[in-house]
């Protein structure tokens, strides 16, 4: 029984073997998830946690094309001042040479301060206000300690917030006596952002042997028979309207975003053009000229007797045969309008403006002001500077029409009043409509 129960086991091993290694053949060939998936028997074996983990190589890092700006280090003891070219002290005029000397200075009494001096197109790309705008973001280093600027350029970086306003931490000028119209043109909205640097006027140019007693009034040089006084009557920015029209008190409104006009004022500064074309003093050739340049030379050339100019137009030349004087007056009070030039700081540290609180200083010291306003032919921005002049005749006159100067209105103004009083103007030195129907047109202009 042994024997036949031996026999009968074999079959049953070698099928048990066979069982085996068929299984063993479909563990390496199909993978072992697969074979718990299709043997049941196998299914319910949990598989192990651990994962095979194939190495990949890492990917070769792609160099970015953008560049990396590095901002350069801000030397607390170096002082970069922007100037015009007309104010370049490297040009060889004796106003160059004299701010040359007047930096040299600075540099003796502070010997650990350097300036240095770059000039700046004060409009345009790579302009001033274009350079100052992309360096006071990306490049604090390169931005200016001071800066000088025209007033039309100096406003639009004092709203783009790029100066420093002078709150009562700035006492920088506090006590100097500016004329009136150089103080104005600093305030921007309200807030003083600048030192007035050196300023211009519009005055009356004309030869005294041709008209020995100017006339005062307007009222009298509109009348019929009466010298021609030249100005450009379509300068773009309608300056002899807009000058007529706020000596009569007239204004343009507390919100610069919406202009109003006083009408009486409008009309009657109007009138004023349409009976001076009328009596032939501001006759129908002017409307050709569109610059100052232009009513200076109808004076030189003698195609007229009067000549609405700037004061640095005059002080450029100074004919021996002209002179200079104020505006005509509506009743006894002077008026004209002025420009100028700002002295101002984009924004810094505390410890920083102190350093350039000084050499402002030097730059607008009265007796070095008057000394270069006189080399280069401006109108200071204190009596104290115009006083130093060595030409007292000159600086005489130019007392008067600095304390008659008042500041051009704003950008914003200027933007929307200019072309129509520039078109009124050209309407009634034509004589294309009258004072009444040229005024509603501008009114109406406004409010649309």
């Amino acid at each position: 029984p042994t024997c036949k129960f031996k026999e009968r086991m074999k079959p049953f091993s070698r099928g048990l073997f066979l069982l085996f290694a068929i299984l063993s053949l479909m563990l390496f060939t199909t993978g072992c998830e697969q074979l718990l998936t299709e043997i049941p028997f196998l299914g319910n074996i949990q598989p192990s946690n651990q994962q095979t983990v194939t190495e990949t190589p890492s990917p070769t890092p792609i160099p970015q094309t953008t560049s990396t700006v590095v901002t350069p280090e801000v030397d607390p003891n170096q002082i970069i001042l922007w100037l015009p070219p007309e104010f370049d002290p490297e040009n060889g005029t004796e106003a160059g040479t004299l701010l040359k000397e007047q930096l040299e200075s600075f540099a003796t009494d502070q010997p650990d301060l350097n300036i240095e001096i770059r000039i700046k197109a004060p409009t345009g790309a790579g302009g001033m206000l274009d350079t100052l705008s992309s360096a006071s973001l990306a490049a604090p280093g390169v931005v200016p300690g001071i800066l000088i600027m025209t007033r039309t350029e100096f406003e639009k970086a004092a709203r783009a917030g790029l100066l420093m306003p002078l709150d009562t931490e700035v006492n920088l000028g506090a006590q100097t006596q500016y004329l009136p119209f150089a103080h104005e043109m600093t305030f921007v909205k309200g807030t003083q952002y600048g030192l007035p640097f050196a300023g211009d006027a519009l005055c009356m140019a004309y030869k005294p042997l041709e008209v020995a007693y100017p006339h005062t009034r307007w009222q009298e040089l509109v009348k019929v028979n009466i010298k021609v006084f030249a100005f450009p009557a379509s300068d773009s920015r309608g300056l002899l309207q807009t000058l007529l029209y706020t000596s009569l008190g007239g204004v343009f409104g507390g919100d610069e975003t919406k202009i109003t006009l006083n009408e009486p004022a409008l009309q009657e500064s109007l009138l004023l053009l349409s009976e001076g074309a009328n009596a032939n003093t501001f006759p129908t050739w002017l409307t050709d000229y569109s610059t100052f340049n232009q009513s200076w030379e109808a004076l030189l050339n003698s195609n007229a007797s009067y000549a609405l100019v700037w004061v640095s137009q005059f002080l450029a030349d100074m004919p021996d045969n002209v002179t200079i004087g104020t505006l005509p007056a509506w009743e006894d009070k002077n008026y004209t309008l002025a420009d100028g030039w700002v002295l101002a700081f984009p924004q810094t540290s505390a410890e920083q403006l102190l350093h350039y609180q000084l050499l402002a200083d030097y730059l607008l010291e009265s007796k070095f002001q008057g000394k270069w306003t006189e080399a280069i032919g401006l109108l200071p921005a204190t009596e104290e500077a115009l006083n130093r002049w060595n030409n007292e005749e000159v600086s005489g006159i130019l007392l008067e029409v600095g304390r008659s100067a008042h500041p051009l209105p704003g950008n914003l103004v200027m933007s929307e009043i200019g072309p129509l009083f520039q078109q009124a103007t050209i309407e009634m030195i034509r004589k294309q409509t009258t004072y009444i129907e040229s005024s509603n047109k501008v009114l109406k202009a406004l409010s649309e």
